[in-house]
């Protein structure tokens, strides 16, 4: 129902959807004087002795924050810095302070626990402890205290003003800005698009060429804010049950049912489409979808009507569902990693150029 709500402009929709929009307004209030008292310090801002990056973004949904910080961290491990990485551990069963995830070498909790996107971290992510923790700042000194760390990414941490942060990156997906631009619950704007202004660099995701969005780019150059543009990129196809590798490029080779239980399926749609795939049939279910084993017994029939050669889902859901699949069912996980449109030099001097041991 939010998402119908939040395709809707204004006009004669402001008149139906009055009390959202009347409720938007308080929201925005409320936001606007939370930021204040932390910038006048009437809420206090906790610092650690660690360089403290947050990954965020200004929307409900999908802008690609998990793929954006593992990407960080490779990067910045390739650079010789150890990392670790805090995530708030969304839908996961676990809800007491501090669970830790992975050791760097080891995952030490189930998914259903932790939550989806902090488990697919611990996973792509060898050498980095990985915590779930809602108060970042009790996360950050544990992790100093039990491991060597240089860096902290802090996975969806934008909103999150309690823990003071040395660099804030805030991502926009390029497909779909700012939705509405209406905050919540009338858009899906979780804080006003002025709060851009507290970003060190901004960076649009899912960016289809060098030159699109230069409208909004404007906008937030006002600001004085520098701008990077993104995409993700099918890396690889991997078969949740052997754990074999293909090219993603064999897509474009036979019948293809997707599936998917994300922020925004229509990205993932769009990365098949790019890989040339002949997608028959596109089954997508509710953002962190909780699957049961009657879902893939309904995937398997409509993969069998179809004469389906490929059944593919993306890898936040593949991490929830590997347990769950039949050992007879092939079902591949397609794998991203971020691109930049950008020459290399202006993104890795905005990005890493700022860490001081």
């Amino acid at each position: 129902m939010l998402k119908w709500v939040w395709k809707k402009g204004r006009g004669f929709a402001d008149v139906v959807l009055f009390p959202l929009s009347l409720l938007s307004s308080l929201y925005g209030a409320a936001c606007r004087l939370r930021i204040l008292f932390y910038e006048k310090r009437i809420f206090p801002r906790k610092r650690i002795d660690c360089h403290v990056v947050s990954v965020g973004n200004l929307t409900v949904g999908g802008t690609g924050k998990t793929p954006f910080t593992i990407f960080l961290a490779e990067k910045w491990r390739e650079k010789g810095y150890s990392v670790g990485i805090i995530s708030r551990g969304y839908r996961g069963t676990y809800k007491g302070p501090l669970l830790l995830v992975s050791d760097g070498e080891r995952i030490l909790e189930k998914v259903s626990s932790v939550g989806d996107e902090p488990y697919l971290i611990a996973q792509r992510l060898k050498g980095v402890p990985v915590i779930v923790s809602a108060d970042r700042f009790k996360g950050a000194r544990w992790l100093l205290d039990h491991f060597k760390i240089d860096v902290i990414l802090l996975d969806d941490g934008f909103q999150h003003l309690r823990l003071h942060r040395d660099f804030n990156v805030l991502l926009i997906d390029a497909m779909n800005p700012i939705g509405n631009g209406y905050l919540l619950p009338r858009g899906a704007l979780r804080e006003p698009l002025t709060e851009v202004r507290r970003a060190d660099v901004v960076v649009f995701t899912r960016s289809e060429n060098g030159s699109d969005r230069a409208e909004w780019i404007n906008e937030i150059e006002r600001f004085g804010r520098p701008c990077l543009r993104s995409a993700f990129r099918p890396s690889a196809l991997i078969h949740l049950g052997n754990g074999s590798v293909r090219s993603p490029s064999g897509l474009a080779e036979g019948t293809v049912l997707s599936f998917c239980g994300i922020g925004n399926p229509d990205s993932f749609a769009r990365l098949l489409d790019g890989l040339g795939a002949r997608v028959e049939e596109r089954i997508s279910f509710g953002d962190h979808y909780a699957y049961q084993f009657s879902d893939f017994e309904k995937i398997r029939e409509r993969a069998k009507g179809i004469g389906a050669k490929w059944v593919v889902t993306t890898e936040k859901d593949a991490v929830k569902i590997k347990s769950w699949i039949p050992p007879d069912f092939d079902v591949w996980a397609l794998q991203v990693e971020v691109v930049f449109w950008d020459d290399p030099q202006k993104w890795e001097s905005l990005l890493l150029g700022n860490v001081k041991r």
